[in-house]
């Protein structure tokens, strides 16, 4: 066998073996996918942006947690209400943020999907709101999402709340160092 041989053989190995490893993150997002119950019939945005762009939601899911340490975090926050508590009664809002805690390491770029999952035209608005450092305020109407951007530059523990239903509505962000 000649040296040709030798390294065009190693070459076809070391393809193939990265043929592998891309088949094998295209699928742990689409695990990551379904795992997350993310689908057409529950986000028809997705769907349409899918449409335009079939790599779009498998580039948002975070697959951190099979692909080892990313400088990239993407959480989905949803509005929830808590519908056995009687507001009149206990005179407290029974909304609350899902989830209500957020981890992040420091120098993250994180990406907040925010879900205000309240009906329109009712249904009230909700804010994801933290102060000093990070200084984010986004509001948001029955029924509408945004998408919040800033990188975690300073390590600690921050609450965030909706402006709108305290003292329930609020968790915490903990930024590791």
């Amino acid at each position: 066998m000649g040296i040709g041989t030798l390294v065009s053989t190693k070459a076809v190995i070391v393809m193939s073996s990265v043929a592998v490893v891309v088949f094998i993150i295209i699928e742990i997002s689409v695990l990551g996918t379904m795992m997350l119950g993310i689908n057409n019939t529950n986000y028809p945005h997705i769907a349409a942006a899918q449409t335009q762009n079939p790599t779009l939601l498998t580039n948002q899911i975070n697959t951190t947690a099979f692909l080892g340490a990313s400088t990239n975090k993407t959480i989905y926050l949803f509005t929830s209400k808590h519908t056995d508590i009687n507001e009149t009664q206990l005179l407290i809002p029974s909304d609350s943020f899902s989830p209500s805690e957020i981890s992040v390491n420091k120098g993250d770029i994180v990406n907040i999907v925010f879900y205000n999952l309240e009906k329109p035209p009712n249904g009230d608005r909700h804010s994801f709101t933290i102060g000093p450092p990070y200084n984010i305020d986004k509001d948001l109407a029955a029924g509408q999402h945004a998408t919040v951007t800033f990188k975690a530059t300073e390590d600690g523990a921050f609450q965030f709340f909706c402006k709108y239903h305290q003292p329930t509505m609020r968790g915490d962000l903990t930024v590791m160092p």
